[in-house]
C-alpha cells in the first residue's frame, strides 16, 4: 500500500509540479527568440525609389535628384552633398539629354539600411550632339532619414570603353 502510495505521489508531481515537455518548448522558443526587427524598407518601395531616382536624372531636376540623397550623403569615397551638387549641377547644364539604365540589380534589405549593386549605363548627348557615355558597377546604400529612404552612400566605377 506504501508503495502504491508513493508511486501515486510522484505521478501526481509529474503531473502537476511539472510542466509538460510541449508547454517547455514552447516557452523556451519564445523566450529564446525574439520576434525579428522589421526591415528598413520592402522591394517594391527600393524599386519605387529606383525610378524617382532614373526618372529625376533623366529629367534634369537637380532638387528633385538631390532630394533623394542624405544629407551626410558622400559618393565614390570623397564627395559630400555640396560636392555631389556641383557635380550633378554641371552635368545636367551640359546635357540636352541624359539616359541612365540600370541592369542585373541585387537588392539586400536589412534592419537599418538597404545595399543595392548593378550595372549602369549613361548616355550623355550635349547641347553640341557629342554623345558621352559610361558603364560599369554601381553600389548603392539606402537608409531612412525621416522616415524616407535617401542614399547615404554611391559608389561609381566606371569601366574604360573603347
Amino acid at each position: 500500500m506504501k508503495s502504491i502510495f508513493v508511486a501515486i505521489s510522484v505521478v501526481f508531481l509529474l503531473l502537476v509540479g511539472t510542466p509538460i515537455h510541449s508547454q517547455m518548448v514552447v516557452q523556451n522558443l519564445s523566450a529564446s527568440h525574439p520576434s525579428p526587427r522589421p526591415l528598413i524598407a520592402t522591394e517594391q518601395e527600393v524599386k519605387q525609389f529606383f525610378e524617382n531616382y532614373i526618372e529625376q536624372y533623366r529629367a534634369r531636376n537637380i532638387e528633385g535628384f538631390l532630394w533623394l540623397f542624405s544629407l551626410k550623403a558622400v559618393q565614390n569615397q570623397k564627395d559630400r552633398l555640396p560636392g555631389i551638387r556641383e557635380i550633378y549641377n554641371n552635368l545636367f547644364d551640359q546635357s540636352q539629354a541624359l539616359r541612365f539604365r540600370l541592369e542585373d540589380q541585387k537588392v539586400e534589405i536589412y534592419e537599418n539600411a538597404v545595399e543595392v549593386k548593378a550595372r549602369y549605363e549613361i548616355e550623355q548627348t550635349k547641347s553640341s550632339g557629342q554623345i558621352k557615355a559610361w558603364k560599369g558597377q554601381g553600389r548603392w546604400i539606402l537608409i531612412k532619414e525621416g522616415g524616407v529612404l535617401k542614399i547615404s552612400t554611391v559608389d561609381y566605377r566606371n569601366e574604360k570603353t573603347p
